[in-house]
């Protein structure tokens, strides 16, 4: 297998405090550490960190990955943005300056809807000329919103994360069911430069921890039907997934879906992140 490369991967110092393995061990880690151990296990080349920074046990997260981004080649920052608040252009350039590739987002709710829509042109272009990635977290009609940026900035790169979020199930849902519950995702096909990440499947598939996460195989044939294998992203969703599956079995499930062969796999666990990353 060709290296790979990570899309969604999560680093915090003294790790994660959510609902997730990392917190169950009741004493910090080093989850940058642990990370890079796995990475060179498994040949992975890079990691598109998604900051985060929207509750108080985070709010330093920016500084940690400009931290992280000096300590390792591996690291790929994206700090996290409020879309209630965005940053200024000099702002951009300073978070360039300091290593960043790219920004998130975490769009839910009509505040934040509005909130996106109303972000200046200004800001968009800036994003466009740096070839950044912007990653999104959001789920059902909320995708819709994006559709206001990519009109007018066609060229930015967004990046959906864990399949766009369509609703967690027990048994694969039939082909009008899939394409519903995806409806809002498969409609940003259109736009070229948007990608889909593979990720997330423990939360699409009940209970989580039954890899290899049969039940969502019908959303990713539905993806791979609208955007095509060239525009899907192999994604981890470290270290929150360790409390449902080993990091292995968040790439290990492609091998076991019938409908990807080889040329597939390898784009999608990384050669498709890596070229994103290189341009």
């Amino acid at each position: 297998m060709p290296d790979r490369a990570d899309a969604h991967i999560h680093l915090f110092e003294g790790g994660f405090q959510g609902n997730s393995f990392v917190k169950r061990l009741g004493m910090p880690i080093d989850e940058a550490v642990c990370y890079h151990s796995l990475a060179a296990d498994h040949d992975v080349k890079a990691a598109l960190i998604v900051g985060y920074a929207d509750e108080p046990w985070c709010e330093g997260n920016h500084g940690y990955l400009v931290d992280m981004a000096a300590r390792y080649d591996w690291v790929r920052p994206a700090t996290y943005i409020d879309a209630t608040s965005p940053p200024t252009v000099n702002d951009l350039e300073r978070y360039r300056s300091q290593g960043f590739v790219g920004i998130t987002f975490y769009i839910s709710g009509p505040e934040r809807v509005a909130a996106l829509k109303a972000i200046p042109d200004v800001f968009w272009d800036w994003i466009v000329v740096h070839r950044w990635l912007v990653s999104v977290n959001s789920k059902g009609e909320d995708w819709t919103a994006w559709q206001h940026a990519l009109d007018r900035h066609p060229q930015l790169r967004v990046l959906v994360s864990h399949l766009g979020l369509p609703p967690q199930v027990s048994h694969p849902p039939s082909p009008d069911e899939t394409r519903s519950s995806l409806a809002s995702v498969l409609s940003l096909a259109a736009y070229s430069e948007v990608r889909v990440k593979l990720s997330g499947f423990y939360a699409l598939s009940d209970p989580g921890s039954d890899f290899p996460h049969r039940a969502a195989w019908p959303y990713v044939e539905a993806l791979i039907d609208s955007f095509g294998t060239d525009r899907l992203l192999w994604a981890s969703d470290f270290s929150p997934c360790l409390d449902n599956l080993s990091f292995p079995q968040t790439f290990g499930l492609f091998s076991h879906m019938p409908f990807l062969n080889d040329s597939d796999r390898a784009k999608i666990e990384g050669r498709n992140l890596l070229a994103l990353l290189d341009a």
